[in-house]
């Protein structure tokens, strides 16, 4: 069992070492940033977008919604629909290197230089974002005297999650979290041996509709990666808030097990996992860990998903049959 561990690590290090050097033949002529960049005012503009509520609805939230890696942000939109039918705002945060969160360049158009920037993110910059945007949601959630929500898919769950155990002054009343990425399969790990080459952009599996480029570089992954060893040093008693997290049990990057195990072990007693199974024939064309629209998983999952979501956020177990009839 170690050798063959050893022959597939080797294997891995030998793919690594050979995508790095045709990645230099065919991409030697591609300007790059030598520093990691910073939040600047112009980012931080960029970088969120608020959804406000139906006009005849009561207030009954704010969200933060954070989408996952290499995901368009408007993608999650869909979601904030029905997010702002319920009365809840919802304030979406693009991550450096997604949406219209990227450097401008004349020499360039959009797609490469929102590219070029998602080869220069760290793990502190896209944490600073998603704090920033947190106090804003946090300063409206005050004003109204509304609860505060996280709402994550994916890495936007883990980042959303790293930061309410990492730092004092954030608190999510309730959190619902989409195949969030707190415990992964070995499938990514073994995408640690190309970590010394974060320029080098890996193809994107993902649908073109769904995905931000045409691949994610490994300063993305660098990334995700720093933030789930940071989420397991600070894990504490204040990841303990009601949370319901949406899941495939055949979820290619989450481990399903592993997740149920930190529930229990790490005594997260309001913490529920709802089994996603899509509805065949359409969404079984998606990933299992794509789940955040009708397309992604079904008209009959999506609709259990949204009464569940509407549910856990504001309580109220008729308001999902009522906004079905809109």
């Amino acid at each position: 069992m170690m050798r063959k561990r050893w022959i597939i690590l080797g294997a891995c290090l030998l793919i690594g070492l050979a995508l790095f050097f045709v990645h230099q033949r065919f991409n030697s002529a591609v300007p790059r940033f030598h520093d990691s960049p910073r939040m600047t005012a112009d980012s931080e503009r960029r970088s969120t977008r608020w959804y406000r509520k139906s006009a005849f609805t009561r207030l009954r939230g704010v969200a933060l919604v954070v989408h996952g890696l290499n995901m368009k942000p408007d993608r999650m939109e869909f979601l904030i629909k029905w997010l702002n039918h319920a009365g809840i705002e919802a304030l979406n945060l693009s991550l450096h290197g997604h949406g219209e969160n990227y450097f401008q360049s004349e020499e360039r158009n959009c797609e490469e230089a929102r590219l070029d920037s998602f080869r220069t993110v760290t793990y502190r910059l896209w944490s600073d974002e998603v704090y920033v945007a947190y106090q804003k949601a946090k300063q409206r959630a005050r004003q109204k005297g509304v609860p505060l929500f996280l709402v994550g898919y994916s890495l936007g769950g883990l980042l959303g999650c790293e930061l309410q155990v990492s730092m004092p002054d954030v608190f999510f009343d309730r959190m619902a979290l989409f195949s969030p990425a707190l415990r992964i399969t070995l499938k990514p790990y073994l995408l640690k041996v190309l970590m010394p080459f974060p320029d080098l952009v890996l193809d994107s599996l993902s649908p073109e509709a769904y995905r931000a480029n045409a691949g994610t570089p490994m300063a993305g992954y660098k990334a995700l990666f720093e933030a789930l060893t940071l989420f397991e040093e600070n894990r504490n008693d204040k990841l303990n808030v009601p949370t319901v997290v949406f899941l495939d049990r055949e979820d290619e990057f989450i481990s399903y097990d592993d997740l149920a195990q930190m529930i229990a072990t790490g005594h997260l007693d309001r913490w529920r996992i709802v089994d996603v199974q899509k509805d065949p024939p359409e969404a079984a064309l998606y990933a299992h860990h794509l789940m955040i629209d009708e397309t992604a998983v079904g008209r009959i999952m999506w609709s259990k998903m949204q009464a569940v979501l509407l549910s856990h956020l504001v309580g109220d177990g008729t308001l999902g049959s009522r906004l079905r009839g809109r």
